[in-house]
């Protein structure tokens, strides 16, 4: 296995029983011989909500190591600030926020933190990716992309339980590329390319089925995971702006409307596309 999680944060949006991201990532860092950091923001904290939030993480607990936090503040900028001073393997938020039509949508805490978190943060919707069959990973093929995709693959690897999941990676050819050649060239180009990638990257225990569709970006990342309906969706936080990861519009648009949960890689040190913006012009496809 190329890299162990070590430390986990979560989010929790209450100090008692209410909140369901609390239970799955109690179980995970059991599983994976974790310390569990809970978090929870507060416009006053006081000593009545921390006993509160640490009791309810002791009876859940069961002998994984925890720790509680509970800061004065908005969670959007301390959640992200406390899982880069931990060093965090995996900072988790729950997708809180639910339609008339019981689908779940993106909170606007769990996007404020996503869009300024340098960890991988995963948003979670269902059962954790430790259970997951199959993941679909994305790609741009820009600089940035051999490491988030590594990364991505890392941690499906470190998460993975018994049964090793399927692996997908997705490359999506924007429609503006298809006015410049016959759809059959451009799909069978983007396709040598995706192959390239793939190749590239380090073997896994698994082969990764490399797909390529072409259309509106976001639209089409959703349209492959409701057909394929993976467990797991990974997408990069696209760009940074001096040292903080920026979320870009087809990642932002993808995280919104995916309704499995979703890993967020943000691009590591050195790896940033040239001048340093968010969704960086290409000439063929554009994924985060």
């Amino acid at each position: 296995m190329s890299q162990s999680v070590r430390t986990i944060v979560v989010g929790v949006a209450s100090v008692d029983d209410t909140d369901p991201v609390l239970p799955p990532c109690v179980a995970l860092a059991r599983e994976l011989g974790a310390t569990l950091h809970v978090a929870h923001a507060l416009d006053r904290p006081g000593e009545e909500p921390r006993e509160r939030l640490e009791a309810r993480v002791r009876a859940l607990a069961g002998g994984v190591p925890t720790v509680c936090h509970v800061v004065e503040g908005a969670a959007t900028d301390h959640l992200p600030e406390l899982a880069q001073e931990l060093g965090a393997d995996l900072l988790v938020v729950g997708a809180t926020r639910r339609s008339r039509i019981r689908r779940w949508f993106l909170g606007t805490t769990a996007e404020g933190v996503v869009r300024r978190a340098t960890v991988p943060v995963l948003v979670q919707r269902g059962a954790l990716a430790r259970e997951a069959r199959r993941v679909l990973l994305t790609t741009d093929l820009s600089g940035v992309s051999p490491g988030v995709h590594e990364q991505g693959v890392d941690l499906v690897e470190a998460l993975a339980g018994e049964r090793f999941p399927d692996l997908r990676t997705l490359l999506v050819v924007q429609d503006a590329a298809a006015a410049l050649l016959p759809r059959a060239a451009l799909e069978r180009l983007a396709q040598q390319e995706l192959d390239g990638f793939v190749r590239a990257r380090r073997p896994r225990e698994r082969a990764i089925q490399p797909k390529v569709r072409v259309g509106c970006v976001a639209d089409e990342i959703l349209a492959e995971a409701a057909e394929w309906r993976p467990e797991l969706l990974v997408v990069g936080s696209h760009g940074r702006a001096g040292h903080r990861p920026l979320l870009g519009s087809v990642a932002g648009a993808t995280l919104r409307g995916a309704a499995c949960n979703v890993l967020v890689v943000p691009p590591g040190a050195g790896e940033r596309p040239a001048g340093g913006e968010a969704d960086a012009a290409l000439p063929l496809v554009s994924v985060a």
